[in-house]
């Protein structure tokens, strides 16, 4: 049986974005990501059909920018474009409607393949922080560029949805904004909701998220353990925030949100032991179980860099959501 529709992956990271699609039958026919310990993630699960992980890594693209800024035409043909590309303020030109004050960021190198190649159907994801960054000027000048016909695109684009993986069956509360574009001439277009909630907050356990046998490795020392606590009166005292934060398997229904500099001390969400006078890490598999990935998922064979790629990770749960209320338009 064909696959139903094509889709590109932008700024592809480890392939968050991708796994809802796949499984609703579409094939990806072009990938970039320019993090190379990521590219060998996203070949690993994607790229089985190479022979060796050279070749799998050499067939994603890993310069967006120039591709989309000099030869858009090179991008194959596709009815969807899903990119989580990195919050770039741009600069201010004045309000005009064309490319000219978002040249140079990826956000232009992507709505250019967008003007040339014209998908169905456009996702966007990025940190919540898009709203407001640069007084919000970021955000608004690519809504306006979305909906240009002057510059070839004219798509119908709701307003932006900040969805959270907590609602989405997911023990993480990691807020993420979403845009969608449908192209105007798609029957229907102007009928795009986002999607509502999956699950209760309540009804979702850490505790179902965490390995039986965590590796003894993940406890801290009571040396990095002292540090914490005395960071955090200091910075409370000082109104900094709040420092470490601990989370009860047996009483807590989620963690904060994983960063990509987990890695460095897990201060965002340390798990408690009872008997144990320190806590300790989430394991990397844990991580990818709170980031909503399958078990087959294979991680990347370096700690470091599983951390940092799952912390910069989409939520796959929310994309699942999004991606069958874009199903009808593709």
């Amino acid at each position: 049986m064909g696959k139903s529709f094509k889709f590109i992956d932008l700024c592809a990271g480890i392939g968050g974005l991708r796994i809802p699609f796949d499984e609703l039958g579409g094939e990806c026919v072009f990938t970039s990501e320019i993090n190379k310990a990521a590219r060998q993630t996203y070949s690993m699960n994607f790229l089985d059909g190479a022979k060796d992980s050279l070749e799998a890594e050499s067939r994603i693209n890993t310069d967006v920018v120039e591709i989309g800024s000099d030869r858009p035409k090179d991008v194959p043909e596709h009815d969807l474009v899903v990119a989580g590309f990195p919050c770039q303020p741009f600069s201010h030109a004045g309000k005009k409607l064309g490319f000219e004050d978002t040249r140079g960021t990826l956000f232009f190198s992507i709505a250019n393949i967008i003007a040339t190649k014209r998908p169905r159907v456009v996702l966007l994801e990025n940190v919540r922080g898009l709203k407001t960054n640069d007084g919000g000027n970021t955000l608004r000048r690519i809504l306006e560029v979305l909906r240009n016909p002057a510059e070839g695109l004219e798509y119908y684009v709701p307003e932006p949805k900040i969805l959270c993986a907590r609602d989405f069956g997911l023990a993480q509360n990691r807020n993420r904004i979403f845009i969608v574009a449908i192209r105007k001439d798609i029957p229907g277009a102007e009928n795009f909701e986002y999607p509502e909630p999956t699950h209760k907050r309540d009804e979702v356990w850490l505790k179902d998220f965490l390995l039986p046998n965590p590796d003894k490795k993940l406890t801290i020392s009571q040396r990095l353990w002292d540090g914490h606590i005395k960071r955090k009166v200091a910075n409370t005292k000082a109104g900094k925030g709040f420092g470490f934060q601990k989370f009860d398997p047996e009483k807590d229904h989620y963690v904060a949100t994983i960063s990509a500099r987990y890695y460095k001390d897990g201060s965002e969400a340390l798990i408690e032991q009872p008997g144990k006078p320190t806590p300790r890490k989430l394991d990397p598999e844990e991580i990818k179980f709170l980031q909503g990935f399958p078990a087959h998922f294979q991680l990347n064979s370096s700690s470091v860099e599983a951390y940092r790629q799952l912390g910069n990770a989409v939520p796959v749960s929310v994309i699942r959501a999004i991606a069958k209320k874009l199903e009808p338009f593709l």
